[in-house]
């Protein structure tokens, strides 16, 4: 705590004062973190358009917030098993409602238009095409929409050959 005043140009009982102990500040912090990728997916999820267009904006949202959703990933690994139980499954019901519901709604509205099969869970997809989307938290922004273009391509196409040549 006495780091973490120093750098922030507070003193450690300034800081005591906004937090009661390092259990509630880390789960701001973590909540920050959640909070952010969750506007990211509620852009995505706001945009017009089909479900190919939506998953553009949230991959395009990812990428270009990548430094700071590849940090907050890291602390979120390195340090929720540090949060007390009830910290941890606040955190987890914050990104499950604010970043995953998002863009489960976004893979729904795609299964029910057609464009994604309706033979899959909207959680299983989800989880897929975050999978997917892992690389472009480490492309350089230059190779960013390359990057994007290839992720949505494959998340609706496959990896496979076209229709057409199978």
């Amino acid at each position: 705590m006495r780091e973490i005043a120093a750098s922030l140009g507070f003193s450690k009982a300034a800081l005591y004062h906004h937090f009661h102990d390092k259990q509630e500040l880390l789960l701001e912090v973590l909540l920050a973190g959640v909070e952010q990728a969750g506007t990211i997916s509620a852009t995505a999820a706001a945009t017009e358009g089909s479900a190919r267009v939506r998953v553009k904006t949230l991959l395009k949202g990812i990428a270009h917030h990548r430094q700071q959703q590849r940090s907050a990933m890291r602390l979120a690994e390195r340090e929720a098993g540090n949060l007390t139980a009830e910290g941890r499954a606040m955190m987890f019901a914050n990104y499950r409602a604010k970043f995953l519901r998002p863009i489960e709604a976004i893979l729904e509205a795609g299964q029910t238009s057609g464009e994604l099969t309706s033979g899959y869970e909207s959680t299983w997809l989800t989880r897929a095409l975050l999978a997917l989307a892992q690389p472009l938290l480490s492309v350089d922004a230059a190779d960013s929409e390359q990057a994007i273009a290839a992720t949505v391509q494959l998340f609706f196409e496959g990896a496979g050959p076209p229709p057409a040549s199978r």
